[in-house]
């Protein structure tokens, strides 16, 4: 009897790591794309072995998937590790924690009415990842469609789904899958061939084609205006020199010197990354700040052009404001002050345009739930940026001086969020400009995760993105999401670009997430019908 108890379990575990295993290795720095779409597949296995074969199958379903859940998010984003470990621990688990709920949901609905409710799961799946888009823990590096990014040719239909589209796609194929298994298993596999083989020539291939039918819809006309712009990388090291070895003047006359190696009569913008002036700008007198009057003088030996990039602020409450509950106070005093990461665009005027970063980074630029989660505070992670509980503005804000060319500030972590991404287009953003400091993760699949997203972002909004980051990778990425231009990771480096301003609104752009409607929709339909077939039995 022991032996056979270990023997169950030996292969509740087997299947688990398997899930794990797969899921992991269709993600950077394996690029095993395939295996996403069985990795599920395990884990539907687990669940109808345990729900027969045993009594207590709540607690193991719930212990083994979460098992194979933790895993991946290891497996896939280990290098969080080389920022904080005690951080990376606490995402490893809270990030996986709410992806076992639709999993022990899914088990409980086929106890009830003992067969796999696999539309029920779907759903779920797609609900539990549009909350990692909207809850104060919210980490949305691993929506299943994101898996894509360093692939985009195989979802341009993003222009109509968003990544939520993708991750259907992956669902519906694992389902089919799983369902092959279980044909095989009963022994009926030879006598439905035929219908096996066109329901996955029709999951595998039809999205693929659609792909490619999009992408050729959308052709950018030649006579296209189009922005010059000078990006700039001055891979400053954020662990030794960023924040510590090299002053905040040191630092910015780096990238003006590197401006100035391609700069030409035609440079209309030019683009630093996150934080490129830091030590803390008052936004108050921000026009008597050092460094914008370094940034200033240099602008007037380069007339016409505009300058967008980061800075870590902070703004002083006058005593007739009350403070925000984000708001800190001036040791000593009744001074109190909200601490920004933000991003800047100047031309040298009276004027100073600010954004402030509105996806913050939880346990790093936002406490979340602190009633709750105050103990994360110690383990605080950098992602990139200023760290510490930060303020933010209420929604999205395009940069520029002439209404014939709005940039969207996306300001590093903001770039994982595809709706929001696309409310700087719905306001007029002609460019996206994503702004960051990937070097914190070190030479990991972290900054190139993070780089390939940006280019779902161009897709899901049929625009040029311009990117800038501090230590790699910077780069223009078009419309159908391809890299036009690129910079090594952590090398120095600076190149101008001739960038065409696309304008309209893609499908997405316009209606966000809609395909939680639908899903939404299906889980009611797929409740009712279960509802039903209860009563009948």
């Amino acid at each position: 009897m022991l032996l056979k108890v270990k023997y169950k379990h030996a292969s509740y575990g087997l299947l688990s790591l398997s899930s794990a295993v797969l899921m992991s290795l269709a993600w950077q720095n394996f690029y095993v794309l395939p295996s996403i779409f069985v990795g599920l597949v395990p884990l539907f296995i687990l669940e109808k072995k345990i729900r027969a074969e045993q009594a207590n199958s709540k607690l193991w379903v719930t212990l083994y998937t979460w098992f194979a859940l933790l895993l991946w998010n290891i497996g896939s984003v280990w290098w969080i590790w080389n920022a904080s470990p005690g951080g990376a621990i606490a995402a490893f688990i809270i990030n996986s924690l709410p992806m076992v709920l639709p999993f022990l949901f899914y088990h409980n609905r086929n106890r009830k009415n003992g067969r796999e409710n696999l539309l029920f799961f779907a759903c779920l799946w797609i609900l539990a990842e549009y909350l990692q888009f909207h809850w104060d823990l919210a980490f949305p590096w691993l929506i299943l469609g994101n898996v894509f990014s360093y692939l985009p040719q195989l979802v341009q239909w993003y222009e109509i789904t968003g990544v939520l589209g993708g991750s259907i796609w992956i669902l519906a194929l694992n389902i089919k899958f799983f369902q092959l298994y279980e044909a095989w298993e009963a022994r009926t596999l030879n006598d439905q061939r035929g219908k096996w083989i066109n329901a996955l020539f029709f999951y595998v291939l039809m999205p693929i084609f659609a792909s490619y039918y999009v992408q050729n819809l959308n052709v950018v006309p030649t006579q296209t205006p189009s922005a010059k712009f000078v990006v700039v990388q001055p891979n400053i090291d954020p662990y030794k020199d960023k924040f510590e070895g090299m002053s905040a003047d040191e630092q910015l006359r780096r990238m003006l010197q590197l401006a100035e190696t391609v700069i030409d009569s035609q440079t209309q913008f030019i683009l630093l990354p996150e934080t490129a002036l830091q030590g803390g700008l008052e936004e108050n007198t921000l026009l008597q700040e050092g460094l914008f009057q370094l940034l200033h003088s240099f602008l007037k030996v380069h007339p016409g052009v505009t300058v967008v990039g980061g800075m870590d602020s902070y703004r002083l409450y006058t005593q007739k404001e009350k403070p925000a509950i984000t708001s800190r106070k001036v040791r000593d005093t009744e001074l109190w002050y909200n601490s920004y990461n933000a991003a800047f665009c100047t031309n040298g005027g009276d004027s100073i345009q600010v954004y402030h970063k509105s996806k913050l980074v939880p346990g790093v630029e936002k406490m979340p739930y602190p009633y709750l989660f105050g103990f994360i505070e110690r383990y605080a992670i950098d992602l990139g940026g200023t760290s510490g509980s930060l303020s933010t503005d209420p929604e999205s804000r395009n940069l520029g001086f002439s209404k014939h060319v709005q940039l969207a500030p996306i300001i590093c972590y903001e770039s994982v969020f595809g709706a929001y991404v696309s409310s700087y287009v719905n306001k007029g953003a002609d460019v996206l400009c994503i702004i960051t400091n990937d070097g914190w993760w070190g030479n990991t699949p972290g900054y190139r995760q993070h780089f390939d997203f940006g280019r779902l972002r161009a897709i899901e909004n049929r625009r040029y993105l311009v990117r800038s980051a501090n230590t790699g990778i910077s780069a223009v990425i078009d419309e159908k999401g391809n890299v036009l231009q690129a910079t090594e990771y952590w090398k120095e480096a600076a190149f101008k670009a001739d960038v065409p301003l696309l304008r309209g609104q893609t499908y997405y752009a316009k209606n966000g997430d809609w395909v939680v409607g639908v899903m939404l929709v299906l889980l009611i339909v797929s409740n009712i019908g279960s509802s039903f077939v209860l009563r009948k039995f």
